[in-house]
C-alpha cells in the first residue's frame, strides 16, 4: 500500500514541475499533493498502534510458557511469574 501511495505522490510531483507555481493546475495539484501525504501519514500510526498490543502480549505468554516449562523440568519452584512484562493498564 505504502508503495502506492509513494508513486502517486511522485507523480503528483512530476506533474506539478510541468506547470508555473502561479497557474491553477498546480493550485490544484498541491492540494491533491497534501491530501495524499495526509493519507500516507494516516497509515502507519494505525499499524504502530496495532503492533504496540500484539508484540507486548506475544512477549509476556512467551515468558510464561517458558517459565512453566522450566518449572515443569525442574523440581524447585520460582517466583519467576514476576519477571513476565506486564502491559499498560
Amino acid at each position: 500500500m505504502k508503495k502506492n501511495m509513494d508513486k502517486a505522490i511522485d507523480n503528483v510531483l512530476e506533474f506539478m514541475n510541468k506547470f508555473d507555481p502561479d497557474s491553477d493546475e498546480y493550485s490544484k495539484a498541491a492540494h491533491n499533493l497534501k491530501e495524499l501525504c495526509e493519507a500516507k501519514g494516516k497509515l502507519s500510526p494505525e499499524l504502530l498502534a496495532i503492533l504496540g498490543i500484539v508484540v507486548p502480549a506475544v512477549t509476556s505468554i512467551l515468558g510464561i510458557v517458558l517459565i512453566l516449562n522450566h518449572e515443569q523440568l525442574n523440581v524447585i519452584t520460582t517466583k519467576a511469574i514476576g519477571f513476565v512484562v506486564r502491559g499498560r493498564p
